[in-house]
């Protein structure tokens, strides 16, 4: 998921404050946030595999549009044949247009640029090279009122890459969706339950780097205690697989996966919310040792 769409879930897990804000829509709103991730492997001492990610953001909405702008930092990945990192230096922009937006159905539109520099090191810590790649993005979302207590949303966002793939290992080309059913029990309870698609893959057919793909099944159980919103969660692992080890070995890997997590968001009701989150996921692999992944964030965000 894309740091706009983790801000976004930090929105909407927060509260009403932001919600209001939103919707007031004769006058300018804003939010701006940042928010810190880590996910490390058990044992990752031993390969240093591992992602940590702060980012900031600030988002600006006036009637149907919203423009967001976020700057983050993804690294180090250590993949053994090669290690990825960066600095603070990866920008985002997104634009959206809301055509429709009623309590009954809402449809939108983002177009996207990210910017991904990558400075490469060898075995030994030493500087190997720079990469500097681009990606392009269209993403159409919806929500809509199918009764009192049901509703469809979700989003599907189409992407292309551009520049470097060779070096960063990316395929040129990707979808990824997240879609699903909420069913609000009462004014505490509600359950959500999405299916989740990520898939790499070249439009070029003589490039076969960085294909992949991850399908999942996602519920939520978001529980509404005033300020506090607790949201114990799982994902479970459909299929996935990748060859992004195309260069040493071009089949395809397989992957078995789940992973259970707990949100905590509160709502100061002054514009100011925060978000606490914590998952432990599980990977057995068909090649090499499986993997156990913790997963953990916190996130603040201020709406005016």
């Amino acid at each position: 998921m894309s740091t706009l769409q983790r801000c976004a879930a930090l929105l909407l897990c927060a509260g009403a404050t932001c919600v209001h804000a939103a919707e007031n829509t004769d006058k300018w709103a804003f939010n701006i946030g940042a928010m810190y991730e880590i996910e490390n492997v058990e044992g990752q001492g031993e390969d240093k595999d591992g992602l940590y990610e702060p980012s900031v953001w600030f988002n600006a909405t006036y009637d149907a549009w919203t423009i967001s702008m976020a700057m983050y930092q993804e690294g180090p990945v250590d993949y053994s044949s090669m290690t990825r990192g960066t600095y603070f230096d990866r920008p985002e922009l997104e634009l959206r247009y809301r055509f429709i937006g009623t309590d009954d159905f809402t449809f939108g539109l983002t177009g996207g640029f990210r910017n991904y520099s990558y400075h490469f090191k060898d075995e030994h810590g030493a500087k190997d090279g720079t990469a500097n790649m681009q990606r392009y993005k269209i993403q159409p979302d919806w929500d809509l009122k199918l009764s009192d207590d049901w509703r469809f949303s979700g989003w599907f966002a189409m992407y292309q890459f551009a520049n470097d793939l060779e070096k960063t290992g990316y395929s040129d080309s990707r979808v990824e969706t997240e879609t699903g059913f909420t069913w609000t029990i009462n004014e505490t309870f509600s359950a959500k339950a999405n299916y989740y698609l990520e898939r790499g893959f070249n439009m070029d057919g003589s490039r076969n780097n960085g294909e992949f793909s991850t399908q999942e099944i996602r519920a939520y159980l978001p529980i509404s205690l005033g300020n506090t919103t607790l949201t114990p969660y799982t994902r479970i692992g459909l299929d996935r697989w990748s060859n992004w080890d195309w260069q040493d070995d071009p089949e395809r890997e397989g992957h078995d996966f789940n992973r259970l997590g707990m949100l905590y968001a509160y709502d100061f009701t002054n514009g100011l919310s925060m978000t606490l989150e914590y998952a432990y996921e599980w990977q057995n692999h068909d090649e090499g040792k499986n993997d156990r992944f913790h997963y953990a964030g916190v996130g603040v965000n201020y709406a005016f």
